[in-house]
């Protein structure tokens, strides 16, 4: 079996640095599938070997307790397959490899140079430098260009690079989060600079996508690193994540990386002096970047700067909001209320024009409801009624429900009649928005409603309709009652009788509502 073509030796070389990559040998599950495919493999248990050139596709079969048939593609936007029951990398897939790579090179130097990775690994320093150096490594076969290309691909390799970093995770358990965290800062920034290198922009929706789970990795491991008591040890990763947050702000500057931004600053950098300075840093940027302002305004709120938060806050752009719920999230957890307030006493400066950027109905509403969960969940809606109106009041139709409860809640009842009114719920839909609420608390301002409801569901003129009737009469009927108007009922509800009177069903429904009374 021999092979010249360009293709197979360029994609088993390919092949080779991912493998070599991928599995550890300081992993003990990674040593075992190693060994077990190089054993198949000088057993001679790989035969009926090929290479397709124009799938660029390796095939062959593997005789183990049973046949498997194995297909492996040496194009990086395809994946590998093999008939075992197994879905990941296998035995038979590797032994398949050394069958095919020992047509150009050694398998007993690439396992001997695989194995010595591991001495050097026991041996690997606690440092920033070493600790980069990892990140650096896991991404060297990256093809950016083929990436952004076919963008399906970037995930799987992303992820990829995570595992092969956290397959070096220290033992000791409480450098676990901060070795995670740095792993995972310094691969977001290495991936941004080259993706901004090969002239995509980071404000793509696409791109954001990928990178946005290394920033839940990151905030899966501040949450663990919180748990811990911080050493003198860790002092100069804090600094390199110090000082590599500036990169944030500059060439790679982007909406996802000021969420990196204020992650770090907001929940790991907790110095006084630190946020000083970073704030002294930044406002004598020449050139003032979305992000550069985003970050002033979350540092002066952390600095309780508050005439320079607001100055900041109204410079700002209005995509800066959801930046702000964030911050306003990050307040609530740490039992800053009044730093929370403030921040949504600013927002209704800024949410209409953050939700008129929306292009489309779809869009306003998903944001519209992503902001009510926010304040409705943080429990904050009431900690500043007028704003929290306000901020309800810019999205409406979207927020109907919720601003009219929150009218209730707050004894706005007369705005909240004229809020249905304007909005035209059906009877059904105020039933849910908090109608039985005004008929306990405020009963004459049902009134004009079920009035409206009454003569529109008498003009359906279906029995289904006359029995609703019915039924709005009869709470109609009680609030009547218990305010000492029952002349005033009885006028009302014999000129709606007189009116409907050729209406013969919605006179039955009456009689059976008992509204209309019966000789035995």
């Amino acid at each position: 079996m021999s092979f010249e073509s360009q293709s197979f030796t360029d994609g088993i070389e390919k092949l080779e640095q991912k493998l070599f990559l991928k599995f550890m040998p300081s992993n003990q599950q990674d040593e075992r599938l190693i060994q077990k495919g190089l054993f198949l493999y000088r057993q001679g248990t790989v035969y009926d070997a090929g290479y397709d050139p124009s799938m660029e596709m390796l095939r062959a079969k593997v005789r183990d307790v049973y046949q498997v048939n194995v297909r492996i593609s040496l194009d990086p936007s395809k994946s590998s397959s093999c008939s075992c029951p197994e879905e990941n990398w296998c035995r038979h897939r590797m032994a398949v490899f050394f069958k095919f790579y020992q047509q150009s090179s050694s398998v007993s130097q690439w396992i001997s140079k695989w194995r010595n990775q591991k001495t050097s690994m026991l041996k690997m320093e606690k440092s920033p430098e070493a600790w980069k150096a990892l990140v650096e490594k896991s991404i060297a076969h990256f093809d950016y260009q083929q990436l952004l290309e076919q963008p399906f691909l970037f995930n799987h390799y992303t992820k990829n690079a995570q595992q092969t970093l956290f397959k070096t995770t220290p033992m000791e358990k409480e450098w676990k989060p901060l070795y995670e965290l740095h792993t995972m800062f310094w691969l977001f920034i290495s991936l941004s600079k080259e993706i901004s290198a090969q002239g995509a922009s980071l404000k793509d929706e696409e791109i954001i996508d990928h990178l946005a789970f290394l920033v839940e990795e990151m905030e899966d491991a501040l949450a663990d690193l919180a748990v811990y008591a911080r050493p003198f040890a860790f002092d100069p990763f804090l600094e390199d994540l110090r000082k590599g947050s500036h990169e944030l702000l500059e060439d790679i500057s982007s909406p996802i990386s000021y969420s990196v931004y204020s992650l770090l600053w907001f929940q790991l950098f907790t110095s006084k002096a630190w946020r000083e300075k970073e704030l002294e840093r930044i406002s004598s940027e020449e050139t003032v970047k979305d992000e550069v302002l985003y970050a002033r305004t979350g540092l002066a709120l952390l600095l309780s700067k508050n005439d320079i938060w607001k100055e900041q806050f109204k410079l700002s752009p209005p995509s800066v909001v959801p930046h702000a719920v964030r911050w306003m999230e990050w307040m609530l957890w740490d039992d800053k209320l009044d730093a929370a307030v403030t921040i949504l006493k600013e927002l209704p400066k800024k949410v209409p024009d953050h939700l008129n950027a929306f292009p489309s109905e779809s869009e306003k509403r998903a944001f519209a409801h992503w902001l009510i969960r926010k304040l409705e969940t943080g429990k904050i809606r009431m900690q500043s009624p007028d704003s929290t109106v306000m901020v309800y009041e810019a999205l409406l139709p979207f927020s109907a429900r919720h601003l009219g409860s929150l009218l209730l809640d707050s004894g706005r009842y007369k705005n909240w009649v004229e809020l249905v009114d304007w909005i035209g719920f059906t009877p059904e839909e105020l039933e849910a928005a908090g109608f039985k609420q005004l008929i306990t608390e405020r009963p004459e301002f049902a009134v004009p409603l079920l009035h409206q409801w009454i003569e529109a569901l008498i003009a359906g003129r279906q029995r289904e309709t006359y029995r609703k009737a019915v039924r709005y009469l009869k709470k109609l009927k009680k609030i009547y009652q218990q305010s000492n108007q029952v002349q005033r009922w009885e006028h009302y509800f014999q000129s709606v009788l007189t009116e409907n009177k050729r209406l013969r069903a919605f006179h039955e429904e009456c009689k059976r509502g008992k509204l209309i009374h019966v000789e035995e």
